[in-house]
């Protein structure tokens, strides 16, 4: 039978791991100033970030789910990635041009000296 949660043990662990993110400590410099168990430290982490058997939401700062985050799409160049037979991945720019991709696979085939 699965255990119930504990409301105010799980509040309070929400605290101590939003105050870890803000404070900018490590976790062990932080559990040893708190007098927390690190080991205790990383399970609450684990099982309110979802690690454990019960997924819940991520902890925040504020120790609420977090709430949707609108994202903007930065118009950036088009990159292309060349698979050669050899296994090299080569990837550029897609602005790049043809010579300067040719000139490029020469020297990869070893049909130019560098």
């Amino acid at each position: 039978m699965a255990r119930k949660r504990n409301p105010e043990k799980e509040a309070f662990w929400r605290d101590v791991l939003g105050r870890q993110t803000s404070s900018g400590l490590s976790i062990r410099q932080f559990c040893a100033a708190e007098d927390v168990s690190e080991p205790s430290f990383f399970a609450w982490r684990r099982k309110l970030q979802g690690g454990g058997r019960k997924s819940t939401p991520p902890v925040n700062n504020s120790g609420k789910p977090p709430a949707f985050i609108p994202l903007a799409l930065v118009d950036s160049p088009s990159t292309l990635e060349v698979i050669h037979p050899l296994g090299y991945r080569i990837r550029v720019s897609a602005n790049i041009s043809v010579a300067m991709l040719s000139s490029v696979l020469d020297v990869i085939d070893g049909r130019v000296n560098q």
